[in-house]
Formats: structure tokens, sequence, C-alpha cells
């Protein structure tokens, strides 16, 4: 996506391997867009890109439900199948 290249060279120093630095960058740029240059934007994207792009948002969206109800439980990368065996 040409846009993404774009933003990539304008911002490359700023940026870090870390999201939370990105993070404000992005949502600037974005915040000053209509929803319809989204859009434009959007539509550039291959099928499975945006399948890509959507599935991201809604897995953050359903573990930012989780988090705010206090329900679930953080794995962070371990294997917990022994604790559902019997």
């Amino acid at each position: 996506m040409q846009w993404i290249d774009d933003l990539y060279e304008t911002f490359k120093y700023h940026f870090s391997a870390d999201e939370e630095d990105m993070y404000p960058i992005v949502y600037g740029v974005l915040e000053v867009k209509s929803k319809e240059e989204i859009f434009e934007l959007l539509d550039e994207l291959a099928h499975e890109d945006m399948t890509e792009m959507v599935t991201l948002y809604v897995l953050d969206r359903l573990q930012k439900k989780l988090a705010e109800e206090g329900i679930g439980r953080v794995t962070l990368g371990q294997d917990y199948t022994e604790d559902y065996l019997q």
C-alpha cells in the first residue's frame, strides 16, 4: 500500500519497534483524514490484507472487553492445556 510506504518514509526516524511509539503518529495522521479519505485508502487493500486488518481490530476489541470485565486470563504464550485435562 503506497500510503503506508509514504508514511514510513516520512516518519521512519521517529518510529521504534515499539507499537506505543507508532500509535500516536499513525492515529494523528489518520485523525485528520475524512471518513471518505480513509475508505479510499482501504479500497487499495487486497482482500487478504483487509481480512487481516479487520481480524486484528476484532481481536483487539475482544481483548479490551475481556480486560474491562476482568474475565479471561493472560497466557503470555504459555501452554495451559494440562490445566484442562482430567
